[in-house]
């Protein structure tokens, strides 16, 4: 009977246990490969659907915010320094968000809209939101406080008496300051109620000439957000993601057929 070599059988074991040892190895890493991959993908997703950046930068344009860069040389919103210059109301603000949050969120982009139900949605908030600023405009679009027409009127009260001035040098005749100031302060004494008021239109009218603009970019945010859930492209974009990930990470979206050697050669 033919002996065995102990050196070969060492050699033997250790091959094995090399491989085994390999193969661990291997198995080890195509699992934190995977996991890696998971958590990529999780948050590929995540972004793809996140819409609280889009939001954001919405409620920061309708207050009027400015973007500036800051000491460490980092773009940051910063409010309006001249609060004279706000077109919207705090109210107004918040009320046109709770409306873009019902349209700009992750449901709607994982939805499956056709042309028509697209145009259909679109016309449905173009005229719904139209409505509402029409009827609800006071409140959505800012007047001048009484501080505001005061300084407004004071402005106008100085236009008019430098109006006289020039008017008195022009024509070479005697102004007497005082006494002008005094005067028109005399006219306009009995109708002090009407020029507030009057002043208060004009600059609410001026707020609503902006409508147009805020209504024009809403809108064009509105139904980029419908495109992307045309015939439910947004959900077959993370599908065909997902299916190219899992051909990456070693997993086959197709399930493998059970049976003998050649049971994955094809379906019946």
């Amino acid at each position: 009977m033919e002996q065995q070599d102990p050196y070969n059988d060492m050699v033997e074991q250790a091959g094995v246990h090399s491989q085994a040892q390999q193969g661990n190895l291997l198995a080890n890493q195509s699992k934190q490969l995977q996991y890696q991959m998971e958590d990529v993908e999780k948050n590929l997703a995540e972004a793809q659907l996140d819409v609280e950046e889009t939001l954001t930068k919405i409620s920061h344009l309708l207050k009027q915010d400015v973007l500036k860069t800051n000491e460490q040389g980092i773009l940051e919103w910063k409010e309006i320094t001249d609060s004279k210059k706000r077109i919207l109301t705090d109210e107004g603000v918040d009320k046109i968000m709770q409306i873009m949050q019902s349209y700009i969120n992750k449901e709607t982009l994982l939805s499956n809209f056709d042309e028509k139900m697209i145009s259909r949605r679109m016309l449905e908030f173009s005229l719904s939101f139209s409505a509402l600023i029409f009827l609800k405009y006071e409140v959505f679009f800012r007047s001048p406080s009484m501080l505001e027409c005061k300084e407004i009127l004071q402005e106008r009260i100085n236009q008019k008496i430098e109006v006289k001035k020039m008017t008195a040098q022009i024509f070479k005749k005697d102004f007497d300051e005082e006494q002008v100031e005094k005067e028109t302060l005399s006219e306009l004494e009995p109708r002090m109620d009407y020029e507030i008021e009057k002043i208060k239109k004009e600059q609410t009218k001026i707020n609503l000439r902006e409508f147009e603009m805020i209504f024009t970019q809403l809108k064009a945010l509105v139904e980029s957000t419908h495109n992307r859930a045309w015939k439910g492209e947004e959900r077959g974009s993370l599908r065909r993601h997902f299916n190219i990930s899992e051909v990456i990470g070693g997993k086959s979206p197709v399930p493998q057929q059970k049976g003998g050697m050649f049971g994955s050669w094809g379906r019946k």
